[in-house]
Formats: C-alpha cells, structure tokens, sequence
C-alpha cells in the first residue's frame, strides 16, 4: 500500500489553496505536495495579480484548473492555504486565516516580522508550527538553509561568531529575475541596450550587492536575526552579506565559524553529515551551482581551517534554492501541522 511522507496510508484528506500557484514557488510547493504524497483533498486557486475574464489557466496535479482573485468567501472550506506570490503580496491577507477558519503558511515574507507570528524551519524548530493566529511564516531563503546549516554547530559545539557570505542566484527574483538575467546576456554580447526592469542594474557578468538591487524585502542584518529566532535566541554574533550573481539557480555561500572554544574538524564533519538534509561530497571541486543544480539538500565542499583563528573554521556550500528551499519546507510545516493534530480536514460535502 502507497505511503506518504507522514508515516500514514490513510491521512484524513486536507482542502488547500493555492495563491499565485504559476510562480517559482507556487510550481514549487506543488511538486513537493505531489511527490510527498501530501493527502490532497479539494483545491482552489487564486492569482493575487492581473486575471482574465473568467480567470487563469494553471493546473494542479495534472489537472486543469482556472485561478480567480482571492475572494474570503470562497475560502469556507478551506483547511490550509499557501501564500506563493511575489515578495510582500501576502500582506493583504494576512487576517484572513483567522477570519476565515483555516491555517495558512506564508512564503512572500510578509508575515516574517509580525509579532506572535513563528517564522518556521521545519528542520530546526518544528515544534514552532502552532499558529496562534492562524499563520504561520516560512523564512527568508536565506536564513533557511543558513539555520539548517548552523542548528548543528550551535547545538553541538557553541558558536561565538558567524561571517556568512551567501551568492544569490537569479531565481529568487522568481520567473522574472531569470527571464531578465537571460535578456541582459544576450544584450551584452550583442552590444545592445541592458534591459534592467527587474534588478535595476546589469547582472549579467557582474556582481551585485543585495543591498543596491531594488525590492529586498528583509535587509541582511534582519535576516541574521531571524536565524538566531529559528535557532531559539542562540547568543552568537552574526554577520550576513548577500551578492546577486549571474547564475540562474542554487545559492552557494562562504561561512567562518567561530567556536568558543578549538574543535576537532572530523567531529564537526560528522555532526553535520548526521544531520538529514547535510551532506558532503566527495569531490568538493563538484560544489557549484553549474554541477549542483535539481540535487536536494545542503551539499558541503571544502571545510579548511582558518590560521587567523585557532577556533575558526570556512565552509563552503551550494543548495538548489528551486528543490531543496522554502517551497520544500512549507509542505514539511505543513505535514508536521497534520503530523502533530494541529491541522484536521474537516467534513466535505
């Protein structure tokens, strides 16, 4: 008898929406919904931007289905909703799971700074998936592999200082950041006009500071903080810094680790590798984006000691932000609200 990923073969069936379901995201969370075999009942979609007369067309599961705009009343029977849009464009409904009855997960980031809101990493602190108001955020990104990453080290070593360089790729920027990464190529080599609607400047064959590139969100300093949240209020100091780069898919980052005090590197290795979604490659020469790209999880390359610092140690990574990122991890919150009896499918006609 098929299984699911939450250890049943008859779960009750839950009802769920889909806002902005054609995004990366969107098209992200259901893949995992489907490979996962999350238990499915009805769906409804929703596109929170421009609609035809008579709406959408998008699919689910194969099958064809038209998305209107969000309407609360269409909501009624609605167990659980996924908020897929652009950055920000779950602010408009944020109230809405508690007006309507149903729990929803949001992925636009709006909700990440609301008080009493818990930003949850289903691989660090599932025991945060209790909305109190109904939703429930998924990190930053960045801060989701980051806390994946570090929950390890802090848990097991103690972390004085944390130095995170993170390349980010083109696909963050959803749909649009890769369509105008691509554009920009192509104008370069044919000395022509450099579209620059989405990044405000030329990607293409260069680097970009996040803080120049228009509609981040959360700032650097604010996503170090929500790492120290996902991490429990871990006492570290943490310095993150994010360049746009031209590649289409999959962070890579650069850490220096401070430990409190000198470690063994064979330990920290294999505390990392025991970790489920951490692995070491063989042949860390195969760790970039380029060779890395579709794989699951955080792949880890070269873990080289720092002779500045008796206690420091560098870390080189690379994770398919399109497989492995936050469209992944808000299926896992949502398997662990049904997991945990916080999330029931109720009665449909």
């Amino acid at each position: 008898m098929a299984r699911n990923s939450l250890g049943g073969s008859h779960p009750s069936p839950i009802n769920i929406a889909l806002f902005d379901s054609s995004t990366l995201l969107g098209k992200g969370v259901k893949t995992h919904l489907r490979r996962r075999r999350f238990p499915v009942g009805q769906v409804r979609v929703f596109d929170t931007g421009a609609v035809e007369q008579g709406g959408n067309l998008t699919e689910f599961d194969g099958e064809a289905m038209l998305a209107v705009q969000p309407d609360l009343a269409e909501l009624e029977r609605v167990d659980l909703a996924f908020f897929c849009g652009p950055s920000g464009t779950g602010e408009s409904y944020l109230d809405w799971p508690e007006r309507g009855r149903f729990v929803a997960i949001d992925l636009t980031q709006a909700a990440n700074s609301r008080e009493g809101i818990p930003v949850v990493n289903a691989a660090v602190n599932p025991e945060a998936s209790r909305p109190r108001s109904g939703i429930l955020a998924s990190p930053h990104p960045v801060s989701q592999f980051l806390s994946t990453f570090l929950a390890p080290l802090a848990q097991g070593f103690g972390i004085e200082e944390v130095v995170s360089l993170v390349m980010q790729p083109a696909s963050e920027a959803g749909e649009e950041g890769i369509e105008e990464l691509y554009r920009q190529t192509v104008s370069v080599l044919n000395f022509t006009e450099v579209p620059k609607e989405r990044f405000g400047r030329v990607l293409a064959f260069n680097l970009l500071p996040a803080s120049l590139a228009p509609g981040n969100r959360m700032g650097e300093d604010s996503i170090a903080r929500e790492v120290a949240s996902i991490l429990n209020g871990r006492p570290f100091v943490h310095t993150v810094r994010i360049l746009l780069v031209p590649v289409f898919h999959c962070h890579s980052f650069l850490c220096r680790v401070r430990f409190r005090e000198e470690v063994n590197p064979g330990r920290i290795r294999e505390a990392l590798a025991a970790r489920a979604g951490l692995r070491f490659v063989a042949n860390s020469g195969a760790i970039t984006p380029a060779e890395l790209s579709g794989e699951e999880g955080i792949l880890l390359g070269e873990l080289t000691a720092d002779p500045s610092l008796p206690s420091g140690l560098w870390f080189w990574g690379v994770t398919d932000n399109l497989s492995t990122g936050v469209a992944l991890n808000a299926v896992r919150m949502a398997e662990e609200l049904v997991r945990s009896g916080a999330l029931k499918g109720r009665d449909t006609p």
